[in-house]
């Protein structure tokens, strides 16, 4: 009878630290793929950005007479803040009283002075961002758009794309320095609100 019940508890004890063991590896790859999911959810979500901001600039090709204007969500009696709008650019709907009536009228007599505003295109404040003559990497260039305009979210790849269409409307310059690709603006800013020029 000893041997039988010592038979008995070393099976169960066999089993008890396989299936032990089996949990432990389900929890383990349980939280694996939880953590490609979510990365894999975040570069979904980056990709869909950079479809947006693609399918601008791809609108913003010469031969279009002007850029399309960027989604805004609907104003909800909440004040813009100041440069919100393009200098020139009649605010909708009944106005604030207050200080904030004045705010627009501001905006409207700065003129060209007013920096480039959330909704001005990517080339445009890309163009603005580049020094005339001063070699930069894309990512300087791509670093410089994130500190001046961080609710653009633009990718690195996107701001990419933007300098080749710069380059190709002769705007910006291409080279190569040490295998890397180099860009250097070769025409002065366009004013807000107008196309850069085009080369020829």
């Amino acid at each position: 009878m000893n041997n039988t019940d010592s038979a008995s508890q070393s099976v169960q004890t066999m089993y008890a630290e396989r299936f032990a063991t089996d949990l432990t590896d389900n929890r383990a790859e349980q939280k694996e793929l939880t953590a490609q999911i979510e990365r894999l959810r975040a570069r979904l979500e980056q990709l869909r950005v950079d479809e947006t901001w693609l399918t601008g600039m791809q609108a913003a090709l010469p031969g279009e007479t002007a850029p399309p204007r960027p989604r805004r969500a609907p104003r909800t009696g909440v004040e813009p803040a100041e440069g919100d709008a393009p200098a020139g650019t009649p605010v909708p709907g009944p106005r604030p009283a207050g200080r904030a009536k004045a705010r627009p009228s501001r905006a409207r007599a700065s003129g060209k002075k007013a920096a480039p505003t959330a909704g001005a295109p990517l080339h445009q404040l890309i163009r603005a961002l580049m020094p005339l003559g001063e070699p930069r990497l894309v990512r300087e260039v791509h670093a410089d758009l994130t500190k001046a305009h961080p609710e653009r979210g633009t990718s690195v790849q996107v701001v990419r794309n933007t300098l080749e269409i710069l380059v190709k409307r002769g705007v910006v310059g291409k080279g190569i320095q040490k295998g890397t690709a180099m860009y250097t603006a070769t025409a002065p800013a366009a004013p807000e609100g107008g196309e850069a020029p085009v080369a020829g």
